[in-house]
């Protein structure tokens, strides 16, 4: 977790780019991706012919010619480096080139050029489906604008061709396996040596094998669960690149193992933490709940806590849950579907009567806390400190030191809504 949040340029990024760059496209993400050893660096040592690709513009797409539908078609279908064999009309030079310059200027320890050629074709692959995807992505930009009104069916034929071309890789399980490794071993190095910039573009290939191996029948939580198994630690080394939210939020049980007491206490359960999580996350529409909620908590234990996204965050968990709650039973009444949590009682209608839902932000916090500390434990406490703490968020600005901290530090509040939170969860899951 980093102690702050800062927002950063991106023209660094070759993310959106047409993958295939001529030389000056080239040089200059060499320079905006920080390989460049001074102003007077001689960049044109390192474009390697070996790596360069020549093309024809009928056998290749670019920007400024148009193109026929079936010349678009037949680039989609065709692997390019066969294609353009012959071709000596314009040299262009694939992303990854950036890569190997890194390795070649000795700019990330430990992994060598020797490793990296061994994953050459990969490369040259991945970049080439990136390229095709550019190219579906950005069809209007390449055809006659007579065609413009047909663009979503001319997308939808290319990918289902580029969809037919990616069926024959013929890369195997054990070789992508072994080539995400390699990409995570030089993310972690170009991190140690803090190349930030080309470790956030290599991770466009991190998440292009991921993608690979989906499309060879892999279960996304076992990639998740195998590349770097033997130093991950709590979590997959893969959740710091892009986050698979069913399994982050399983790896993130203790997380939750404050709730558990309680819910065995008020709901009368004994059910252990592998249980609880059992219930909690075999319904995925509660994911991003779940995933929000870590999230929170994360950031509010963080030593600079960004009150902003903090508020939205919690805003997030508890009005998510109402969505919920209001489908579940069909209602748009959150009183009436909570009453249901508990059929029979009558003690919800004295708990909602003690909070007024227009007074001030000192009464809200002064009857909140007066319910949570001097009402018993019970079901109806929980739902009804929930209801209270939905109006708030829904209707105010949120006093953060209030709400999350409370008067004496004790942070009764968040804990208690929280609380809350888990309680509704495990009910709607287990049932009503």
């Amino acid at each position: 977790m980093s102690l702050f949040e800062i927002e950063i340029p991106t023209e660094f990024k070759t993310l959106n780019s047409f993958v295939f760059l001529d030389e000056q496209e080239l040089e200059k993400f060499y320079k905006l991706n920080n390989l460049n050893d001074g102003y007077r660096d001689d960049v044109s040592k390192y474009f390697l012919k070996d790596f360069s690709l020549k093309v024809f513009h009928d056998l290749f797409v670019m920007h400024e010619y148009r193109y026929e539908l079936d010349e678009i078609s037949n680039i989609i279908k065709s692997e390019i480096y066969t294609l353009n064999k012959d071709s000596d009309e314009k040299i262009f030079y694939p992303e990854w080139v950036l890569f190997y310059i890194a390795i070649y200027k000795k700019q990330v320890p430990f992994v060598s050029e020797k490793e990296f050629l061994e994953y050459l074709e990969l490369f040259k692959y991945i970049a080439e489906i990136r390229y095709k995807k550019y190219i579906i992505r950005n069809v209007k930009n390449f055809i006659c604008y007579t065609k413009y009104n047909q663009i979503s069916s001319i997308q939808e034929t290319l990918r289902n061709q580029l969809m037919e071309y990616i069926d024959q890789s013929g890369f195997t399980t054990e070789k992508l396996y072994e080539y995400l490794n390699f990409l995570y071993l030089f993310h972690t190095k170009l991190k140690d040596n803090e190349k930030y910039k080309l470790m956030w573009n290599i991770e466009t290939y991190i998440v292009e094998c991921i993608r690979m191996m989906l499309d060879n029948k892999v279960e996304m939580e076992e990639i998740y669960l195998e590349v770097y198994k033997g130093l991950r630690g709590t979590y997959s080394v893969l959740h710091k690149i892009y986050p698979y939210k069913p399994l982050f939020i399983k790896e993130s049980s203790h997380f939750f193992q404050s709730h558990l007491s309680k819910i065995n206490s008020v709901l009368e359960e004994k059910i252990d933490i592998e249980e609880l999580m059992n219930i909690l996350t075999r319904n995925s529409i509660y994911e991003d709940i779940l995933f929000s909620y870590i999230e929170l908590l994360k950031r509010f234990n963080a030593v600079k806590m960004n009150e902003i996204l903090v508020g939205s965050l919690i805003k997030t968990v508890v009005l998510g849950i109402e969505e919920i709650i209001l489908k579940k039973f069909n209602s748009d009444s959150l009183f009436d579907c909570l009453k249901k949590f508990k059929v029979g009682s009558h003690k919800f209608f004295e708990l909602q009567s003690k909070i007024r839902n227009n007074g001030s932000n000192e009464e809200f916090f002064e009857k909140l806390n007066a319910l949570i500390l001097n009402e018993e434990d019970s079901l109806e406490k929980y739902l009804m400190t929930y209801y209270h703490s939905r109006n708030y968020l829904a209707h105010n600005n949120i006093d953060m030191n209030k709400f999350f901290w409370g008067e004496d530090g004790k942070r009764i509040v968040i804990a208690t809504v929280i609380d809350s939170i888990m309680i509704i969860l495990y009910k709607l899951e287990k049932g009503i």
